[in-house]
């Protein structure tokens, strides 16, 4: 598995990767940063996979209970539950992680000027948050889904540091002959 460098206080980062591998290293940062103290989950895409961070925290730590405590989740479902409880997150010293930040932009049901608009105060408030704490986003890069984008090249340009992970190719088949 690829590792992930430092967050860094002050800055807002983005991890861009294909599912799969997305989940593998969001889960582990969450299990490295609940082994060391508390964080902030913030889950846009219902994909926090409790019992896998569980796993990953119990060979990190013998203190699993203590750990787990440590991170709190909360889930939005649509857009505007993306802005509002990124409005009602204090600024604190606590890493924050904003999982499938872009998923609930999907809604075909809201015009996209619509989705823009609340893109735009979403930014604003994950500025906010990543003055006082290290604060990572993570967009799915699979080429699914009705994602525009444009709404996702406007998150590129407002973010300090991306990590883009490609997913190795497929293995070509082995020839009998």
């Amino acid at each position: 598995m690829q590792t992930l460098p430092a967050l860094n206080p002050g800055q807002l980062h983005l991890l861009l990767a294909a599912r799969p591998a997305r989940h593998e290293l969001v889960n582990t940062l969450i299990a490295r940063l609940a082994a060391g103290g508390r964080l902030l989950v913030l889950d846009g895409g219902n994909c926090f996979q409790a019992h896998r961070i569980a796993r990953l925290v119990r060979r990190t730590t013998p203190d699993l209970a203590i750990a787990l405590n440590n991170i709190h989740v909360a889930r939005a479902f649509t857009c505007y539950q993306v802005v509002a409880l990124l409005a009602d997150t204090p600024a604190t010293s606590l890493p924050t992680l904003v999982l499938d930040l872009l998923t609930t932009f999907q809604d075909e049901n809201i015009l996209l000027p619509e989705r823009r608009r609340l893109l735009e105060i979403s930014l604003s408030h994950l500025r906010r948050l990543s003055r006082q704490a290290p604060t990572l986003v993570s967009v799915a890069q699979d080429g699914k889904g009705s994602l525009p984008g444009e709404l996702l090249n406007l998150l590129e340009e407002r973010v300090d540091q991306i990590w883009q992970f490609e997913s190795p190719p497929p293995a070509e088949p082995l020839r009998l002959l």
